[in-house]
């Protein structure tokens, strides 16, 4: 009798974690499709000739390859603000799987679980901090997402210990709609959620934020951000437990701006 009892518990372990497994390759599957269909609906994925959006005069004076920024000029918020009005933006790093819309909820823990869709989803959405302004003015941006596996979401945050993938991948892109921003990578480290990271009060302390992710950060890639310019903090779980966070990091180098009151096709430039 008691072998017979634990050979139906062994079978149950067994069913319960094939069942796990089984759900999480579906779950990252709808992931995957839900993110394809904002691709879609945002005008990502059929573009006739890429959109030249116009640098703003006070940022015009750096050279920078405008590629990445071109190619966000014309994404259609409106169209994804059609399914879900928390839609803000779209936030990029060219040629890696970070591709997806930005959102904002009322608090920090809906999009943990549910899709940019609003439909419940482990892969969550990619999210702006509560507390930010949905206008992304202010000092310091923070954006969430889950690292997922096969690279979904922020799973692909890691690699930044690498500098080599740092030379491949520089810069990140955020466009809401009047313009497309450049972010320029100064740190990736691992971040305490006590830190002065997650410190939304710094408004006064710009410099001392600006130092600590300096001199904590993995790589050296020689930009250096100033008090007075806006950081973007991208922020994802380590895999070890929760005390951490991996962050990966930007100072806005470039505004490119987008022609108001035109449609897409209006909005290309000759």
């Amino acid at each position: 009798m008691m072998k017979r009892m634990v050979t139906r518990c062994l079978w149950l372990v067994l069913a319960v974690s094939v069942a796990a497994v089984l759900y999480h390759v579906y779950d990252n599957r709808r992931a995957a499709a839900s993110n394809a269909k904002a691709a879609m609906l945002a005008g990502l994925e059929h573009k006739d000739a890429p959109s030249v959006p116009a640098p703003l005069p006070e940022e015009a004076s750096a050279p920078a390859d405008t590629g990445p920024a071109e190619a966000l000029a014309d994404v259609d918020l409106a169209a994804l603000q059609a399914v879900n009005g928390d839609v803000i933006g779209w936030l990029e790093i060219p040629d890696t799987q970070v591709s997806y819309p930005l959102v904002q909820g009322q608090d920090n823990q809906f999009y943990l679980s549910h899709s940019w869709e609003k439909k419940p989803s482990g892969a969550g959405a990619v999210f702006l901090e509560e507390t930010n302004s949905r206008d992304l003015t202010g000092f310091h941006l923070i954006v969430y997402a889950h690292r997922m596996n096969k690279d979904l979401m922020f799973h692909s945050l890691k690699y930044y210990s690498d500098p080599a993938y740092f030379q491949a991948h520089p810069s990140i892109y955020l466009a809401d709609g009047t313009a497309v921003r450049r972010y320029d990578i100064f740190a990736a480290h691992e971040a305490g959620v006590t830190s002065l990271v997650y410190r939304l009060d710094l408004e006064e302390h710009r410099q001392e934020l600006i130092d600590f992710c300096l001199d904590n950060s993995v790589l050296d890639t020689g930009v250096v951000p100033k008090p007075e310019e806006q950081l973007l903090t991208l922020s994802t779980c380590t895999g070890f437990g929760h005390a951490a966070r991996w962050v990966v990091q930007g100072v806005l180098r470039e505004r490119y701006e987008i022609p108001s009151g035109t449609d897409q096709e209006e909005r290309r430039i000759p």
